[in-house]
């Protein structure tokens, strides 16, 4: 059995990796493949780096699709690691379609991830979220207890919208972000100014989603925009991916010359 206590000290991410270590005992009892909920890639990536010591088992990072925001971490034994192409095919997770007519009301992937949430998944369930131009929304979302949500029709705001559960290979994959490098000249080094040249949001819009706690700082959400940042620091935004900060230069104008990386 893994410790608990040795893995979760100084992590930034313990209920990630709570839930990862419960899995993992569980496959090295059950000698199966087990999924965490969903989480963002980026964090996936952050907690197995705590696991790299355990030679007792393998983990599998995936969303659904190649570069997915939200993924799954799958884990095995070390002695009974299946074929990668299988742990593909039986992903647990199914496409959601989310049709209406949104010519004259505009609708985000948060707005669809809310109309989710209010209708009963957990965030856990609910993987990455797109929009289809003005026509609704497509997503991934956990396989399990979902039957209640095929064909019905709900609202978001004044819009009828039609939910249809489908396989993964019926969805119109978007197409993968790639990694960004910014540069950017900044008064200061303040969490709202460098969060917004690096997601290209108004500073009035970090600010709104620091308030409802959808931006991270290494991993801890936090509640204030003030917060000075250092090289290394890593900015995570829900369904945004994240940015972190390669170099910190001050120039003769007494203002920051800013460097960051986007995945």
């Amino acid at each position: 059995m893994i410790d608990l206590k040795e893995l979760l000290i100084n992590s930034n991410y313990k209920k990630e990796i709570e839930e990862l270590i419960n899995i993992s005992n569980l496959s090295l009892k059950h000698w199966v493949t087990y999924w965490t909920g969903f989480n963002s890639t980026f964090v996936c990536e952050e907690i197995l780096k705590e696991f790299e010591n355990l030679n007792d088992f393998k983990f599998f990072v995936f969303g659904g699709y190649p570069s997915a925001q939200k993924s799954k971490i799958a884990c095995f034994r070390e002695d009974n690691v299946p074929d990668e192409n299988e742990l593909i095919k039986n992903f647990p997770a199914k496409g959601i379609l989310m049709k209406g007519n949104f010519l004259f009301d505009n609708a985000t992937q948060d707005d669809f991830r809310s109309l989710l949430r209010d209708n009963g998944l957990i965030e856990e369930r609910i993987g990455d979220i797109w929009t289809t131009g003005d026509r609704g929304a497509q997503g991934i979302i956990d396989d399990s207890k979902i039957e209640d949500l095929n064909e019905k029709v709900f609202f978001l705001r004044d819009v009828k919208v039609k939910i249809q559960i489908v396989d993964l290979d019926s969805l119109q994959i978007p197409v993968g972000r790639s990694q960004k490098l910014i540069n950017t000249v900044e008064a200061s080094t303040r969490l709202d100014a460098i969060a917004s040249a690096g997601f290209r949001i108004s500073r009035t819009k970090i600010l709104e989603r620091i308030e409802t706690g959808m931006l991270k700082l290494n991993g801890k959400t936090v509640k204030k925009g003030t917060i000075s940042l250092k090289v290394g620091d890593k900015v995570q935004l829900d369904n945004k991916g994240f940015v972190e900060i390669l170099d910190l230069e001050m120039t003769k104008r007494e203002r920051w010359k800013i460097k960051l990386i986007r995945k």
